[in-house]
């Protein structure tokens, strides 16, 4: 039998102006695995000098969320990468994406998007 994975958009494509945080949708700890989660970071960057960076917040609440120190990803040209949320996160009860372009004034085709893989919590065997 296949290993049940799963792709959930999480951050949807959008151009963001310089510095402004973008924040995803917030998955519960109760959807994945613990120690499946992965943050599949995207971004296309046409404007020179301007850097996408993301991270990863979780909460307790659900409403109060606090960055997760970890090093940031970032990109400075258009590309992707994936980066495993930390297993401390695993912690709160809600973790989210997050992205930010910074640098030059961005325009309409510097974009980010985020995608969730995960294995489904129960599903790993």
């Amino acid at each position: 039998m296949a290993l049940q994975r799963i792709a959930a958009p999480s951050l949807p494509v959008f151009t963001s102006n310089n510095g402004t945080k973008r924040t995803g949708v917030a998955l519960s700890s109760d959807v994945y695995q613990i120690g499946t989660l992965i943050l599949d970071c995207e971004c296309t960057i046409v404007t020179g000098s301007v850097i996408a960076t993301f991270g990863v917040e979780g909460s307790v609440d659900g409403t109060t969320f606090v960055l997760i120190k970890i090093p940031a990803v970032t990109l400075s040209a258009s590309g992707t990468v994936a980066f495993e949320v930390p297993m401390p996160a695993y912690s709160f009860q809600q973790v989210r994406a997050i992205a930010t372009l910074s640098g030059a004034t961005t325009v309409v085709g510097d974009t980010t998007t985020v995608t969730s893989r995960y294995v489904p919590r129960g599903k790993l065997w």
